[in-house]
């Protein structure tokens, strides 16, 4: 497979280089071995992935890769505006290359980094604005970039294990649905017709079916048409934030499957939390900034929780009432109270609740699979049933 490399010469330049390897892995090692830095490897044809406002996929703009090639510039001893000027120069697409223009230019009228990413709000996520303003007050700007496009990729992870786990059950569903379609749309309505000139009586679970297949076969094109339209309507809203809430505010409120989602809520806004205690930002800020990755209950209850800490509540009492803390989170957050490392707790609560998410994916692949199969197999088999069943009382009777 062909990889595709951004890195660094022997001179300081950003190269792009394509090497045939069958790992990532092994292209950067095959680079490095030629005294080359890598910055970046994707495999060639592959999409980059995009970013929305939380530093997550969704956008146009890649976040990740941005806060990654600017660490490893960084880390090289380019300065930011030198390395800011490489990145662009070297960006294909015009929207990506104008991002940084308005940063640039930003930068050239005094502003500092952090103004410039707040300044392009709608692109940039607060967590990386927070975490860049804290390390200009602190020193460390290229570590902190290289901790948030470490904490964006395992999100990222973990979201895509979840929608890979979702896509075989949808594909079967999808493809079980048209042929439930085809069965009533156009083999039931020929039976039906055979059936009509027979001259007995069908069972009425014969007749309904035949009545839906007929009323199918009528009204073929507009169903389709329906159906088009629907999709494409889905397609839209799903794009729409508000949507997106509302339909992660249902998740959370489902029996069962409610509580695993909302562990893995839970498990980013520890993840992100942890990443921004590390990176010099006070916890209660910390909390505040990633609230937005839980449900509106927690959100709810968070604030509540946070009021309390202001008002000198512990983190870890505060917490557990609100319900965003569980036994082993509950005693992980009093040993981090006790010895003052906040950050490593959260990321090893993050890693816990993980853990729990991925053992429930597993759990519910093994389940949902087959349970889908003998549902759909079960709706074709009856619909063939009840077509072959008149068929097999008539020939009874000639005997």
């Amino acid at each position: 497979m062909k990889y595709v490399l951004r890195v660094f010469d022997t001179n300081g330049s950003v190269q792009t280089l394509r090497i045939d390897s069958e790992t990532p892995a092994a292209a950067t090692a095959l680079a490095r071995s030629r005294g080359l830095r890598v910055v970046s490897v994707r495999a060639e044809g592959g999409r980059r992935q995009r970013a929305n406002r939380l530093g997550l996929p969704g956008g146009r703009f890649n976040v990740e890769l941005f806060a990654r090639e600017l660490a490893a510039l960084l880390d090289a001893g380019v300065g930011v505006v030198d390395a800011l000027r490489t990145l662009g120069g070297n960006e294909r697409r015009e929207t990506s290359a104008q991002v940084y223009r308005d940063l640039l230019r930003q930068l050239e009228e005094g502003h500092s980094l952090s103004a410039a990413l707040e300044h392009a709000s709608h692109i940039f996520p607060l967590v990386l604005v927070a975490c860049v303003k804290a390390s200009e007050q602190t020193g460390g700007l290229a570590d902190s970039l290289t901790r948030y496009s470490r904490n964006s990729a395992t999100l990222h992870e973990l979201r895509a294990r979840v929608v890979s786990a979702a896509i075989y059950p949808t594909v079967l569903l999808f493809v079980g649905a048209a042929v439930v379609l085809f069965l009533l749309g156009f083999v039931v309505p020929r039976f039906a017709s055979l059936l009509e000139h027979s001259g007995r009586e069908l069972p009425l679970l014969s007749r309904m079916l035949m009545a839906w297949g007929g009323l199918v076969h009528a009204h073929g094109s507009g169903l389709s048409v329906s159906v088009a339209v629907l999709a494409v309507a889905t397609g839209f809203a799903l794009r729409r934030p508000f949507v997106r809430n509302w339909i992660a505010d249902r998740m959370l409120a489902l029996p069962g499957i409610g509580q695993h989602f909302r562990v893995f809520r839970q498990s980013q806004f520890y993840r992100t939390t942890a990443m921004l205690v590390d990176g010099g930002i006070p916890a209660v800020k910390a909390f505040d900034l990633a609230q937005g990755l839980v449900g509106r209950a927690d959100q709810t209850a968070l604030a509540g929780a946070l009021h309390q800490v202001r008002n000198g509540a512990k983190v870890s009492d505060a917490f557990q009432e609100a319900g965003l803390a569980n036994a082993i989170a509950y005693r992980l957050l009093t040993v981090a109270e006790k010895t003052g490392g906040l950050g490593p707790v959260l990321d090893r609560i993050a890693a816990f609740q993980e853990a729990q998410v991925s053992r429930t994916i597993d759990l519910i692949s093994r389940l949902i699979e087959p349970a889908m199969m003998i549902f759909i197999g079960v709706v074709i088999g009856g619909i063939v049933v009840l077509m072959y069943m008149p068929i097999f009382e008539i020939a009874s009777s000639i005997q």
